[in-house]
């Protein structure tokens, strides 16, 4: 991938609580721009023991990863892609986490070329 075409990038700590699963709005893009997204890295810290899932949505669909989920523990995940949001649209990132007695906790970050 070649770095120097990134211009934008967003960062966001995703928190689960225990057992729980959801959708969070990472941002939204601004009018009459467009974002495409180039790359999508997740930090799992020390413990996260593989309990937390996520994946990146564009709406209602999935598109990082294009099956399945991320998930980890004390590493950093990165995803390269071509994902493009329109004026309006949100990123967004849905979570479950599979561990009944313990919250979870990741940090996305999304990188990519703004309009």
């Amino acid at each position: 991938m070649d770095s120097e075409e990134i211009n934008f990038s967003y960062g966001h700590i995703v928190t689960a609580g225990a057992g729980s699963s959801g959708e969070v709005s990472l941002l939204t893009v601004t009018a009459a721009k467009k974002l495409t997204v180039k790359q999508v890295k997740v930090h799992f810290p020390a413990g996260s023991q593989y309990y937390l899932q996520v994946a990146l949505l564009r709406g209602a669909e999935q598109v990082v990863p294009n099956g399945g989920y991320i998930v980890g523990d004390d590493n950093v995940i990165t995803v390269e892609c071509n994902q493009e949001y329109l004026s309006g649209e949100d990123v967004k990132v849905w979570y479950s986490n599979t561990d009944a007695a313990n919250p979870h906790s990741c940090y996305v970050l999304v990188e990519g070329v703004r309009e």
